[in-house]
C-alpha cells in the first residue's frame, strides 16, 4: 500500500521553494560576512605594516573589526543551524499532520480525504492506453450486531483484521481505505483493463473480509457486499467514479447479492428515477394530488355492493394516473408513508361519508405505519375531522407486518377496537403463524390473499387451500372476504366455499369518489331480483 505519509507534488514545491529562499538568505549573510572579514583583514594588516607602533588606535580599531565579523560569522552558522533544525521539526509537524488529515487512527489504513487525494494520482497512471483504474466499494453486513453483542473493543479489533486482510489480497501499490464505520474501498489500476482479473480480486476482497476471525476468544464473521466501478480510459472524477461503486453497492445490498456488483448506467438511471419520484412525492403531498380510488366489495350471495376497498393513485400533473406500485415503497423508505396514508383517508372519508350507511370502507395499513405507536389516535383524528364513523371503518393490516413488534400490533389493534372499527386480517396464508394471529388478535375479517385465488379453477392445492380457510373461518365466525376474482369461473368456484365477500376486476376496477358514488346510485335505482348477480362496468 502506498505511503500515506507521502506529500502532493504542490506541497513538495512549496517546500523546496521555501528551503530555497532560506538557504539563500543564510549563504547571502555568510558571503556578505566573509566579504568584511578579507575587507577588514585587508585594512588591519596595512596598518600593521605602514602604520607600526605609532598609530597603535589603528591597529585596535582594525582588530576590533576583525573580531565582530568573526562573531557576526559565527552567528550566521549558529542561524543556519537553527533554521535548519526549526525546517526538521516543520517538516515533521507538517508530516504527521497529513497522516493525521489522511489517515483512519484505528486501522491505519487511509481516510474518505485520503483516498480521494491519492486515487487520483493512481487515476493519472490509469487514465491513458489499457490501463484502468478499479475502485472497490465495500460495506460489512450485520457488524453493529458485533458491538452489541461483544462491545466496541472486540468490534475495533475486528475492523484491524479486516483491514489487514484486505491488505493481503490486494497489490502493493493499491489503495485501501476505511471511508466510515463499516465501509472500506480499494484502489488500483488494472494494466489490461480485463474486467475478470478485475472481479477475481473483488471475489478476493470479499472472501478476506468474510472470513471467520478469532478476537478475545470469540469466533467472529460478519457478510458483506461489493461493488466495483472502473474508468473507461478518459478521465472520470475519482468522486464520480466512487459514487458509482456505491451504487453498485446499493444494488447488490437489494439483490443480496454474494458476489461483487458491477456498475452500470443503468444502474445510474434507476437511481436518478427514484430520485425523481422522492421529489415527486413531496410535491404531491403539498398539492394534495394522492388521491382515493375505490374497488367494490360484493356480497358473493347477493351481489350487493357491501363495501369499498380505498386504494391510493397518484394524479400526476403530466403523468395521469400513477398506480401505488410505483411510489409506495418508496414513500415507506422516505419516512412519508403515514402523511400519504392520512392524507388518502382523509379525502376517502370526506367522500364516503355521505354514502349509504351499510356500506363499509376498507384501508390498508402499511407495515411502517404499524411501527408507529401513534397510529390508532391518527386515524381516529382522521375520523373525527371527516366526520366519518368508526363504524363503517375496516382497517386492513398485513399478516407479514405483525412479525416486528407483535406487542405494539396489538395494543394499536386492541385501541382501534375500542374505538369500534373492525379489523381484517389481509393476505392470509402467506405468513408463518397465521392460526397463532387468529387465535390471539380480534380481527373481524380474513382476507384470503389473491395468489391463491388465481389459479383456484385449474390447482387442486389453491382449491383445497381457499376451502380450508373458508372451513376454519366458519367454525370461528370470522367472515371471509377473497380478493383477485377476475373472470366468472374464478367466481363460481368460491361461491360454493362459503366465502361472503368477493372483490376483483370481475366486479369492477377501482374507480374515482365520482363514480363509486355513481354506481350506489344506479344500484339502489335499479335492483336486481333474486341471487342474479349485477355486472359493474369496469372503470379506471
Amino acid at each position: 500500500m502506498l505511503s500515506t505519509t507521502r506529500q502532493t507534488p504542490r506541497q513538495k514545491r512549496v517546500s523546496s521553494l521555501a528551503t530555497a529562499r532560506r538557504d539563500a538568505l543564510v549563504l547571502a549573510i555568510l558571503i556578505a560576512a566573509v566579504v568584511l572579514l578579507i575587507w577588514n583583514g585587508s585594512l588591519f594588516f596595512h596598518e600593521i605594516q605602514f602604520v607600526g607602533d605609532q598609530q597603535g588606535e589603528g591597529v585596535r580599531v582594525a582588530w576590533t573589526a576583525l573580531t565582530l565579523n568573526v562573531a557576526l560569522i559565527l552567528f550566521g552558522w549558529r542561524r543556519y543551524v537553527d533554521l535548519q533544525h526549526e525546517s526538521e521539526l516543520r517538516a515533521d509537524s507538517d508530516a504527521r499532520a497529513i497522516v493525521m488529515a489522511t489517515t483512519d487512527p484505528m486501522t491505519g489504513l487511509l481516510n474518505r480525504k485520503g483516498f480521494a487525494d491519492k486515487a487520483c494520482e493512481l487515476s493519472s497512471d490509469g487514465s491513458s492506453g489499457e490501463r484502468r483504474l478499479a475502485i472497490f466499494s465495500v460495506q460489512l453486513n450485520r457488524f453493529k450486531g458485533i458491538n452489541d453483542r461483544f462491545g466496541f473493543d472486540v468490534g475495533d479489533e475486528l475492523l484491524r483484521r479486516i483491514a489487514e486482510g484486505i491488505i493481503g489480497v490486494v497489490d502493493p501499490d493499491a489503495l485501501v481505505a476505511r471511508l466510515s464505520g463499516d465501509e472500506f474501498a480499494v484502489a488500483c489500476v488494472q494494466s489490461s483493463g480485463d474486467k475478470r482479473e478485475i472481479e477475481r480480486l473483488g471475489v478476493s476482497v470479499l472472501r478476506s473480509v468474510t472470513r471467520a476471525q478469532t478476537v478475545d476468544g470469540k469466533v467472529i464473521q460478519v457478510g458483506a457486499y461489493v461493488g466495483i466501478a472502473m474508468s473507461d480510459g478518459g478521465t472520470i472524477p475519482i468522486a464520480d467514479l466512487l459514487r458509482r461503486a456505491d451504487i453498485a453497492l446499493d444494488r447488490a445490498k437489494t439483490a443480496k447479492a454474494a458476489r461483487p456488483m458491477w456498475f452500470d448506467t443503468g444502474m445510474e438511471r434507476a437511481l436518478l428515477a427514484h430520485s425523481e419520484i422522492e421529489q415527486g412525492i413531496l410535491l404531491a403531498l403539498e398539492h394534495k394530488q394522492f388521491e382515493p380510488f375505490f374497488e367494490p366489495q360484493v356480497d358473493l350471495q347477493t351481489g350487493a355492493i357491501v363495501g369499498f376497498e380505498v386504494l391510493a393513485r397518484w394524479r400526476h400533473p403530466i403523468s395521469g394516473i400513477i398506480s401505488p406500485d410505483s411510489f409506495i415503497s418508496v414513500a415507506e423508505d422516505m419516512g412519508v408513508i403515514g402523511r400519504l396514508s392520512e392524507q388518502v383517508m382523509h379525502a376517502a372519508f370526506s367522500e364516503a361519508a355521505s354514502w349509504d350507511p351499510a356500506i363499509k370502507i376498507s384501508v390498508n395499513i402499511s407495515p411502517v405505519q404499524l411501527t408507529d405507536p401513534w397510529l390508532a389516535e391518527k386515524i381516529v383524528r382522521v375520523l373525527a375531522e371527516t366526520g366519518f364513523p368508526a363504524t363503517r371503518l375496516v382497517v386492513e393490516i398485513t399478516e407479514s407486518s405483525l412479525f416486528a413488534d407483535i406487542d405494539q400490533a396489538r395494543a394499536i389493534v386492541t385501541s382501534l377496537k375500542n374505538q369500534g372499527i373492525r379489523l381484517a386480517l389481509d393476505d392470509f396464508g402467506t405468513g408463518f403463524s397465521s392460526l397463532s394471529h387468529l387465535r390471539t388478535l380480534p380481527f373481524d375479517v380474513i382476507k384470503i390473499d389473491r395468489s391463491f385465488v388465481a389459479t383456484i379453477d385449474r390447482d387442486r392445492e389453491s382449491a383445497a387451500i381457499v376451502g380450508a380457510v373458508a372451513t376454519l373461518a366458519t367454525a370461528i365466525g370470522v367472515p371471509v372476504t377473497v380478493e383477485g376474482i377476475e373472470d366468472a369461473a374464478t367466481h363460481a368456484a368460491v361461491l360454493g366455499m362459503g366465502c361472503a365477500v368477493g372483490q376483483g376486476w370481475y366486479f369492477g376496477k377501482p374507480m374515482t369518489a365520482h363514480q363509486a358514488a355513481q354506481l350506489l346510485r344506479d344500484r339502489h335505482s335499479a335492483p336486481h331480483p333474486g341471487n342474479e348477480l349485477p355486472r359493474f362496468k369496469a372503470v379506471g
